[in-house]
């Protein structure tokens, strides 16, 4: 007998007698880089970063993973994601109003236009295949994005969709955190800073930082903060680049 449902007719996203194994598999499935998440077409500033000669071995990738972490993801994604998160578990799909004034905080927060398109695009990206495999605020949002020029942005989008497939705040922590570091790393690998053990090593050693970020509480969406100006020039100095592999 099938014990399986479409996603579409399951409570939150999972079926409604759903135990901590159907959300591990998807928190694995979602996390996982087979996802087709798009993360992999940006640098996420490495490419400018190299090119000027700012990063070149391993340990200043390590050093560009966690000042992604610690002083960008943990006082703006992470917030952000936790809000969208909390405003489905507290009113469900009312909430997309909520979401949707996150978003343009997003935006208007978001003061380079690589993080901001970026953050677009991979947004974008999830709501499109959460649509495709029957997630019905995936698609009542992605018709909002493309209807109303809604922009979109990833934090945003994680905390909403996850959050209808019933996933917990630190689990949430979790996919985003070590999605990120995997696609830093990733990057790191494809433009020759690093081999694929090195790799290994470096998310292995960034895991005791995103461990104490995730313990810390989100601050409130009226005290976002982001301090990695370095990240933020490598993206402004990417965009005028005539030759690049990534997007930002």
């Amino acid at each position: 007998m099938r014990t399986d449902a479409p996603v579409s007719d399951a409570v939150g996203g999972w079926p409604a007698d759903s135990g901590d194994a159907l959300s591990m598999l998807g928190m694995l499935q979602f996390a996982d880089s087979f996802f087709p998440s798009g993360a992999t077409s940006f640098s996420w500033g490495l490419e400018s970063l190299k090119l000027d000669g700012r990063v070149g071995n391993a340990e200043q990738v390590f050093e560009v993973l966690c000042a992604h972490i610690e002083q960008r993801w943990a006082g703006f994604d992470r917030p952000l994601m936790h809000a969208a998160r909390e405003a489905w578990v507290q009113r469900g799909a009312a909430a997309l109003n909520e979401a949707l004034e996150l978003d343009r905080v997003c935006e208007a927060m978001n003061l380079s236009r690589g993080w901001r398109d970026a953050s677009r695009r991979l947004g974008f990206t999830q709501l499109r295949v959460h649509a495709d495999l029957g997630l019905g605020i995936a698609q009542v949002y992605l018709d909002q994005v493309r209807a109303a020029g809604m922009p979109g942005h990833l934090p945003v989008v994680q905390g909403l969709i996850w959050g209808a497939y019933g996933l917990g705040a630190e689990g949430c922590d979790a996919m985003a955190a070590s999605g990120l570091c995997t696609t830093v790393v990733g990057a790191a690998l494809r433009l020759g800073l690093i081999g694929h053990t090195e790799g290994q090593r470096l998310l292995a050693r960034t895991r005791p930082l995103v461990a104490r970020v995730m313990a810390m509480p989100p601050c409130g969406v009226d005290a976002l903060w982001s301090g990695a100006p370095l990240l933020d020039v490598a993206a402004m100095r990417h965009e005028a680049r005539a030759g690049r592999l990534f997007a930002n």
